[in-house]
C-alpha cells in the first residue's frame, strides 16, 4: 500500500460528495463508485471478508481468532457544499505559523483560524482554494485503511478482532439510515470523523427540525389595503422574533440554537426550514415550546393568515449511553496514555454518526483525524495527526 499522504492524495481525487436534493440512496452514483474502489484496494492488501450491502454500505471484517471485536467507521461522502476530486493539493513540510496562502485570492490566515498556532512544526495538506480537500472524511479512510495494512501483517500484537464500515451520505444526515449492527458484528465502534486528534467526543447534539408553512391572501397591491396577507413577509418576521442569543452565531460549548436554514415563498405561501439544537434534550422540549408560543402569538396578530408548525427529531445526544456504560471511553484513555498522547473531550456542537449507532445498540464514540476547517475552501488536513492516529489504533486494538 502507498504511504499515508499518497494514499489521502488519491482517496480526495475522486470528487464523491452526498446531494441533499437526491431521492436516491445513497444521493449520488460517484459514493458507489467510490466503495467498489476502496473494497477493490482492500482486496489487492489481503482483506477477504469485504463487501458493499444493498444500500452501499461497505463492511469488512478481519478475524483473529480473538473473543471481541473493535469497528472503524468512516464515512465516503463530502459536503456538497463546495466541489471535491482535488487533483493537485498543496504540502507544507513542518509548518511555521505563518498565514497559508491558497491562491492568489485565498488565504488561510491565522487572525481567522486561530487553531493554526497548534499546528505549528506539523505536516499540512491544503487545498488549491477552488475545490473541496475531502479530508472530512477521507482522513479517516486513509487512517483506517494504514492501520489495517499493519493489522494484517501483526495479528499477534493485537487482542481484539477487526471489523470495519465506509458509510455513505454522513453529510446529509442519513450516514446510518441503513447502517446494520450485525453486519458491522462488533462489540464497540468508533467513529474517525473530525477535528483534532488530541480530542475526542462522546456527547452531541439533540437534534430536531421544523417546517414553518404559512398561507397567505394574495391581491394586487395597488389595491392590498386590509386584503393582502404576504406570507413570507409573516415569516421572516416570525424568525425575526425568535431569540438573537439563540442563534448558532451567538452560541458555544454546550449551548444549543434555533437555526433558520431556509426561508422561501411568496404572498400566498411561505415556508421556513429551522433546526433546533441542544445537548440537553429538556432545554431543546423547552425550545420547541418557544417557538409554538411564538406562532401562537403571531396567529392572533394575524388572523386571517393560516400558520403551520411541525416538528421532527433526528438524533439524540448518546451521552446518556455512555454517562452508564463508559467501556468505549475507557479504552479510549487507556489507548491515549499507552501512547503518550494527550486526550480532552469536547462535546460535539452537530451529529455524528456513532450517535445513532450508539442507539441501534454499538456503542461508538468518535475519535478525531486531524481535519480542520471543513466543509469549505480553507479545509486542511495534518499529515502528522493521521500518521499519529495510525499508531494510537494499534494502542487501541491492544
Amino acid at each position: 500500500m502507498q504511504d499515508i499522504v499518497s494514499l489521502f492524495k488519491y482517496l480526495i481525487s475522486f470528487d464523491t460528495m452526498s446531494d441533499p436534493r437526491s431521492s436516491t440512496y445513497p444521493s449520488t452514483s460517484t459514493q458507489l463508485e467510490f466503495g467498489d474502489i476502496l473494497i477493490n484496494l482492500l482486496k489487492e492488501e489481503g482483506v477477504k471478508d469485504i463487501y458493499k450491502d444493498e444500500y452501499g454500505l461497505v463492511y469488512g471484517h478481519i478475524d483473529n481468532n480473538k473473543e471481541k471485536t473493535i469497528g472503524l467507521i468512516a464515512h465516503m461522502d463530502t459536503s456538497p457544499q463546495l466541489k471535491g476530486g482535488i487533483k493537485n493539493p498543496r504540502i507544507i513540510k513542518d509548518y511555521d505559523g505563518s498565514d497559508i496562502i491558497l491562491s492568489s485570492d485565498y488565504k488561510i490566515s491565522v487572525e481567522e483560524f486561530p487553531y493554526l498556532k497548534d499546528l505549528i512544526h506539523e505536516d499540512l495538506i491544503f487545498t488549491d482554494g477552488e475545490h473541496l480537500l475531502g479530508g472530512d472524511d477521507k482522513a479517516g479512510i486513509a487512517i483506517i485503511f494504514k492501520f489495517i495494512e499493519y493489522y494484517l501483517s501483526h495479528k499477534d500484537e493485537f487482542n481484539y478482532n477487526l471489523a470495519f464500515s465506509f458509510t455513505p451520505d454522513e453529510e446529509i444526515g442519513k450516514g446510518a439510515l441503513h447502517f446494520d449492527v450485525k453486519k458491522m458484528n462488533a462489540d464497540i465502534a468508533y467513529t474517525l470523523d473530525g477535528g483534532s486528534i488530541y480530542e475526542a467526543s462522546y456527547e452531541n447534539f439533540n437534534a430536531s427540525s421544523a417546517i414553518l408553512t404559512i398561507y397567505g391572501v394574495g391581491v394586487h397591491p395597488g389595491s392590498a389595503k386590509n386584503i393582502m396577507v404576504n406570507a413570507i413577509d409573516l415569516a421572516a418576521y416570525y424568525c425575526s422574533l425568535l431569540p438573537n442569543d439563540m442563534k448558532p452565531e451567538t452560541t458555544e460549548d454546550r449551548e444549543g440554537f434555533i437555526h433558520l436554514v431556509e426561508l422561501k415563498g411568496d404572498v400566498e405561501k411561505a415556508e421556513a426550514e429551522i433546526i433546533l439544537r441542544d445537548h440537553d434534550e429538556t432545554l431543546l422540549e423547552k425550545k420547541k415550546e418557544l417557538m409554538v408560543k411564538t406562532l401562537n402569538d403571531l396567529e392572533k396578530k394575524f388572523p386571517r393568515g393560516k400558520f403551520y408548525l411541525t416538528f421532527k427529531d433526528e438524533y439524540k445526544n448518546m451521552f446518556a449511553h455512555f454517562k452508564k456504560d463508559m467501556k468505549a471511553i475507557d479504552f479510549i484513555n487507556k489507548a491515549y496514555l499507552n501512547s503518550n498522547t494527550k486526550i480532552k473531550y469536547v462535546p460535539i456542537r452537530g451529529g455524528t454518526d456513532g450517535a445513532t449507532i450508539t442507539y441501534l445498540g454499538l456503542p461508538c464514540p468518535n475519535l478525531g483525524v486531524g481535519d480542520f476547517s471543513p466543509h469549505g475552501r480553507y479545509e486542511l488536513v495534518s499529515i502528522t495527526q493521521m500518521e499519529k492516529m495510525v499508531e494510537i489504533l494499534k494502542e487501541l486494538f491492544k
